[in-house]
């Protein structure tokens, strides 16, 4: 019977199709003949913005719990932080993307840090992490940040406000994550003095870069440790003070496993960066 499971053919083997066949072409989904609907373009990508930094101190062997191998400890185990930050994107291939397309170019994420090493190389590997814009979300993906979509908040100081002022002792600033409608952490800095860039810890980010086949969903495709290559990184106005950091019970987060956590301090700072690409440091498969 036409139509008919019985008439089918048996299941064949998927065939590879020739790369110059292929005629779809993207840096990344979706693929198009005009190579005009991927939702991200190639590196280099280029940022700048203002990061709200939390110094944590995790117990020790619970951090090491978030470290994949061959990942170790870093030099000071338990050491982790928080990071609020509001980027600024534009890439070759579009410069004035902040000018044509702020929507896209204008975002804010939120990360956890976990210190770690690497063949005596110093990081911090990233478990966590959200943003509030599609666009970088799958940008981060490609990367191996497990970002996902949420909502971010930052207090944003202007000295002209008669009220709250610019940048200065006692000036406070706080960023809060939250998902649909639901708090899942905060942290705040109260600046106490200016200080230096050399404060700053290393932007040296060990990520997990997973993909299940679609076959197997034990099993993965793609699985590799990865780092992003950085270049042009500069860092000013930097301030220092008390910190201070809250996580909310969610059932979708599971963030209590971060279990009690110590403030160490909190930084205020502008940074710029480039995102000239990545580096794959370790193959699982």
């Amino acid at each position: 019977m036409p139509g008919s499971l019985e008439s089918q053919p048996d299941e064949a083997e998927p065939q590879l199709i020739e790369e110059n066949v292929f005629h779809l072409q993207e840096y990344r989904l979706p693929y198009s003949p005009m190579k005009l609907a991927s939702g991200v373009d190639s590196p280099p990508w280029h940022l700048g913005g203002e990061v709200l930094h939390v110094g944590l101190m995790m117990e020790g062997d619970r951090a090491r719990d978030f470290i994949p191998q061959p990942l170790e400890a870093g030099p000071n185990p338990g050491e982790a932080a928080v990071w609020f930050t509001e980027w600024i994107s534009a890439s070759e291939t579009w410069p004035d993307l902040a000018f044509l397309f702020p929507e896209r170019a204008v975002y804010r994420e939120c990360m956890i840090l976990v210190g770690c090493q690497y063949k005596g190389i110093r990081g911090f590997f990233v478990p966590y992490a959200w943003v509030d814009n599609n666009f970088n979300q799958v940008r981060g993906l490609i990367q191996g940040f497990p970002k996902k979509a949420d909502r971010i908040s930052l207090t944003r100081l202007h000295a002209l406000n008669p009220k709250t002022g610019g940048k200065r002792v006692g000036a406070k600033v706080k960023g809060v994550c939250d998902s649909n409608g639901q708090r899942l952490l905060e942290g705040s800095v109260c600046f106490t003095r200016e200080s230096e860039p050399t404060v700053v810890p290393g932007v040296k980010l060990f990520l997990l870069h997973r993909f299940q086949t679609i076959e197997d969903p034990d099993r993965a495709a793609v699985h590799e440790l990865t780092t992003a290559r950085v270049s042009d990184v500069r860092i000013t106005d930097v301030w220092a003070g008390e910190g201070e950091f809250k996580l909310f019970d969610s059932p979708f987060e599971n963030l209590s496993t971060l279990g009690p956590v110590k403030v160490t301090g909190g930084l205020h700072f502008s940074m710029g960066l480039t995102i000239t690409g990545g580096e794959v440091v370790y193959k699982y498969v």
